[in-house]
């Protein structure tokens, strides 16, 4: 006990600093406004995998005509994420700054950064790009923003554009000399527009001349220097199999010692896991072989089963093996909350947080699901995530709907909720020699 109240000392401090970091919540929160869009394309990709584009729904009423609805709900939802993100990191920066009276100009609009990221954002994207024909050919058009850029494969471009142009607009809105003020009688709106003219035209120039001077001395636009010095590795490192294992991993252990792993690691898992089940859905939906196996959806259907250190499974091993009468109490109460995939009130009303015994299994299990989920998903016994179910989805229902309606996922998730409660098991027994806290 001693020693986890050591690592819990030093580690709190530190993760919880790194959890209120500026740019760090402005990227989160950016990403948690995003869930509805990204809802609403995975609802229309699974009604069109299990109704529109089903033989044998179409068999008695010809939906397939329908199937298109999926492509034009997915236009205007997945495939704008690095705008919305980049616009949300903005203003969400800008109002830290504000709320934290970093900034106490009250003319001064946080709308204003998310609306000068977006800008910035663009003027980085370059406007000629390679498009597809209809008859299959490719061709080289000017004028025309690349959907890959504007969707969650320039999400790693969108934030950090958002990020450094908002610090200069936020750093540039503090010299008064910047400022162009207005007579009282001017509408406040205006007032507000001519106060942030200079600082933002100033921004607008600098991420221009930045644009232009490197395609003029390396022929390179800056997305694809993002994606060739952070994004790819970046991905690469989050979708793979060890890179999700340590997140996991780590996740979980700041878990159990009561902060919240996934929201601390979102800037860093969160764009890859979008651009992966962007990639998924999108080949789903043109009938194409699903390219990762390794997503957000997938995570939370196999590893994170009635949520983080898949406290589901431990309930049932307490309800089959636990005879202290604490713990099958707060199990009951935790059960309805655990099997909407809400751990909170039995990480910290058991408590696993902190606890000696269960902290170790619940930091490790989730872990051991996701691997041997990912042999059977490789080896093609398991069908690949394709939706993004909504994260309070009930166990085995999640693995069903975001694979497109795959028996095999349900199958594996019941399965491993088995293997977790003999896994449990040894724990839970062992914490009936424990003496509960008075």
């Amino acid at each position: 006990m001693k020693f986890v109240d050591k690592m819990a000392d030093r580690l709190l401090p530190v993760m919880s600093k790194i959890n209120q970091q500026r740019h760090l919540l402005a990227i989160r929160d950016a990403f948690i406004v995003t869930m509805p869009l990204i809802m609403a394309a995975s609802f229309l990709i699974l009604l069109n995998a299990l109704v529109f584009s089903n033989e044998w729904v179409n068999k008695f009423i010809n939906l397939s005509k329908l199937a298109n609805l999926a492509v034009i709900v997915n236009n205007g939802t997945m495939n704008i994420l690095a705008i919305v993100v980049c616009y949300q990191i903005g203003t969400n920066l800008a109002h830290w700054y504000v709320a934290n009276k970093r900034i106490t100009d009250p003319s001064f609009n946080e709308i204003h950064a998310g609306i000068l990221s977006v800008a910035c954002l663009f003027i980085l994207m370059p406007i000629n790009t390679t498009v597809t024909l209809l008859n299959g050919k490719t061709a080289q058009a000017t004028g025309v923003y690349s959907s890959t850029l504007t969707s969650a494969s320039g999400l790693a471009t969108a934030m950090i554009c958002a990020l450094i142009a908002t610090e200069i607009f936020v750093h540039l809105t503090k010299f008064k000399k910047m400022k162009i003020h207005m007579p009282e009688t001017v509408p406040p709106a205006v007032a507000t527009s001519f106060n942030s003219l200079v600082p933002e035209v100033l921004v607008v120039l600098i991420f221009g001349v930045i644009a232009y001077t490197l395609f003029e001395t390396t022929g390179l636009d800056v997305p694809a220097l993002i994606n060739l010095a952070i994004q790819a590795p970046l991905k690469g490192f989050v979708l793979s199999v060890g890179g999700t294992i340590f997140l996991q991993f780590i996740s979980d252990v700041l878990w159990v010692f009561g902060m919240h792993g996934s929201d601390i690691l979102a800037p860093i898992r969160q764009a890859p896991l979008l651009q992966s089940i962007q990639e998924n859905m999108s080949a789903f939906a043109a009938h194409k072989a699903i390219p990762n196996i390794i997503t957000e959806p997938f995570i939370n259907s196999f590893g994170l089963i009635g949520g983080g250190g898949c406290v589901l499974p431990l309930l049932i091993a307490i309800f089959v093996f636990s005879k202290r009468k604490d713990f099958r109490q707060i199990g009951k109460l935790g059960l309805p909350t655990s099997l909407f995939n809400i751990t909170e009130p039995v990480m910290f009303g058991l408590p696993v947080v902190m606890n000696p015994i269960l902290m170790i299994p619940c930091a490790l299990i989730p872990s051991i699901n996701i691997i041997i989920a990912y042999i059977l998903t490789a080896v093609g016994l398991v069908g690949r995530t394709v939706a993004q179910a909504p994260w309070i989805t009930p166990p085995v229902f999640m693995a069903f709907l975001s694979t497109g309606g795959n028996w095999m996922a349900a199958i594996l998730t019941i399965l491993l909720i088995a293997l977790d409660v003999f896994l449990f098991m040894p724990f839970v027994v062992a914490s009936n020699k424990a003496v509960p806290d008075n």
